[in-house]
């Protein structure tokens, strides 16, 4: 069918040894030299913006918080300011209530866990209990680690009284001194102000501030940011928002679930699990341990505990495996390996801040790569696309000899689509691509063999799925020449035919004769014959001619890189057709045959 899905490749190549570097060989030596040096410059580069992330963190941590909760407030705002408030009003009405519910909540939350450190030490007897069962034979390790921490406890116990009255006198202490005790709780007073007010300025001036960002992306490259501005903050502002709210649910479920459970203070678990699930993967599991070692110290049996580990799990699991890939996947578009390598990597850089925005900053990376070419490779180690087209990912399978695998992705794509376009869009292209690595040497001979074979295995057994019940009347016969197997093209064509009811005869070590013969009997509506090997053409011409002669009624289609390298000779051989394309063959086959068809009517009808 097309030189470049055959089994055999007809030509024969000559290599001429030379001392003197070719123009190709020049031209590919100063790309690599180039890739070089560009893999260089990003390596340093990304070192670089990494030293000065980890340096500089407390500037950038609130300016990246400030910028997180911009977008979680920008489409409150924006619904806000159409009313009487305005925008200054809507801005200020919308920061004050977010401080005020985070400050009332960061005020209850210590106070819960206060009280729940006080209530800790009535609940010894019960952990003791159940740590008894653990314990083995007598010397064992938690036993040795019991009489250590009671022996330390012990030798920390005051047990002298003092003979006499001592008084102490404090040290005076320098200015420096005493703000060292008091400068964790200014630098974050001064570090929520200082996101407070950018909050502010970034609702307020946001169309200034996307106008300047176009301003420094220049006339040039205007819709390209435009889009990539537009996108990223719609991505980030829905999944802000969205993400809220199934958080919300999720600790709502929670506290209540515990509730059932009598586990006290549920509603402080609730509120932490809510919070701690922004946090990928490493949130839920926190936020339920808490619970669980508490549910451990307070009840006397396991029940209770290993209830509130199941509610947990299949909670999460409801979530994170149903509602979420509905509401949230579609949106944040960014892989699960790379959002919990994200959520590593920010963590370790700038601690639990880090865990909060790993998200939201690994979609503005994802988003920025797809419109932007230089950043590129974050759309493709962040995204959840296929990095590699389909062929490629097929010729993947193949090349690394994974057969299984490569029979999955041809599969799932003719789920997807038609059996003709399964061909054409996949296993002709991954021929294709196979061709032109072994004339490159890329490849071995053998690794195009096995590539071949794999093919024409998927080939049959999607035929062998999509086939409709052989019509004895509509019958085909494919036939190579002495040597060959059947063209891959030829056998493609004979499956989607046997997909529209036709039923097919196979043949590859046939006679002239017997070929002959078997046509007189069936009177099929066509003959294929297959050609690959230039080295063949003859017995390819003589079959083609032998059929047309002693079968004139028969549609001839000559498939093969052979008989399509020499088009003319092939139908001056007798060939009723010799296609260039799948997709041509098939429409031109159809139409030949139903012509093929009217033709015999006629003559029967005049005969009669």
């Amino acid at each position: 069918m097309s030189p470049l899905i055959d089994d055999e490749e007809g030509e024969r190549f000559d290599s001429t040894i030379s001392t003197r570097p070719l123009p190709a060989q020049l031209s590919a030596d100063k790309r690599l030299q180039e890739r070089r040096a560009s893999s260089s410059r990003i390596l340093t580069g990304s070192i670089l913006v990494i030293g000065i992330l980890y340096v500089a963190r407390q500037v950038f941590v609130p300016v990246a918080l400030a910028i997180l909760f911009a977008f979680l407030l920008g489409p409150i705002v924006s619904i806000l300011e159409r009313s009487f408030l305005r925008r200054t009003g809507a801005i200020l009405l919308s920061v004050a209530t977010v401080a005020m519910l985070l400050g009332m909540g960061a005020w209850w939350l210590s106070a819960q866990a206060s009280m729940l450190a006080k209530e800790v030490a009535s609940y010894s007897s019960n952990i003791e209990k159940k740590l008894r069962v653990f314990k083995g034979k007598p010397g064992g390790t938690l036993e040795v680690m019991e009489r250590t921490l009671q022996r330390v406890a012990e030798s920390t116990e005051t047990v002298e009284k003092a003979d006499m009255k001592v008084r102490v006198i404090p040290e005076k202490k320098s200015i420096a001194e005493r703000y060292e005790r008091f400068a964790p709780t200014v630098e974050f007073v001064a570090s929520t102000f200082i996101v407070v007010v950018l909050i502010f300025f970034l609702l307020h001036d946001r169309e200034q501030l996307r106008d300047k960002l176009l301003r420094l992306a220049g006339r040039a490259h205007l819709t390209v940011t435009t889009q990539a501005i537009g996108e990223t903050s719609s991505r980030i502002s829905g999944y802000l928002l969205t993400i809220s709210l199934v958080n919300l649910a999720f600790g709502v479920i929670v506290a209540l679930g515990l509730l059932l459970l009598q586990v006290p203070h549920a509603p402080l678990w609730g509120l932490l699990a809510g919070f701690l699930r922004f946090i990928p993967y490493v949130g839920p599991v926190l936020s339920a341990a808490f619970p669980t070692i508490l549910a451990l110290a307070v009840f006397p049996t396991w029940y209770t505990p290993l209830a509130v580990i199941a509610f947990f799990l299949v909670t999460d699991q409801v979530l994170g495996g149903f509602v979420e890939p509905l509401i949230v996947g579609h949106r944040v578009g960014v892989s699960p390996i790379a959002l919990l390598i994200s959520a590593i990597f920010w963590g370790w850089l700038w601690g639990p801040v880090g865990l909060l925005l790993a998200t939201p900053i690994t979609v503005c990376l994802n988003v920025a790569g797809e419109f932007i070419p230089a950043m590129r490779v974050f759309s493709i180690l962040f995204g959840t696309e296929d990095p590699l087209e389909d062929y490629l990912s097929f010729y993947n399978r193949l090349l690394s000899r994974d057969r299984g695998g490569a029979i999955a992705i041809a599969d799932r794509y003719a789920e997807e689509a038609s059996m003709e376009a399964t061909f054409t869009d996949l296993l002709i292209p991954t021929l294709t691509f196979s061709s032109d690595e072994v004339r490159e040497k890329k490849i071995s001979t053998a690794n195009d063999h096995f590539i071949k074979d794999i093919v024409r295995e998927v080939i049959v057994r999607l035929g062998d799925r999509s086939a409709e019940v052989g019509d004895s009347i509509r019958h085909i016969v494919a036939v190579s020449v002495a040597g060959e197997r059947l063209s891959l093209g030829t056998l493609m064509l004979s499956q989607l035919l046997r997909s529209e009811g036709y039923s097919v005869d196979y043949f590859t070590d046939l006679s002239d004769e017997e070929l002959l013969a078997f046509i007189r009997e069936v009177e099929p509506e066509a003959v294929f014959v297959s050609c690959s090997n230039p080295e063949h053409l003859p017995q390819g011409y003589t079959r083609i001619s032998l059929v047309a002669r002693y079968s004139p009624d028969v549609f001839i289609l000559a498939g093969g890189s052979a008989f399509s390298h020499n088009r003319d000779r092939t139908l001056e051989a007798g060939a009723s057709f010799v296609p260039s394309s799948l997709s041509e063959a098939r429409q031109e086959f159809l139409s030949g045959t139903r012509r093929q068809r009217r033709k015999g009517m006629r003559a029967a009808t005049l005969g009669g």
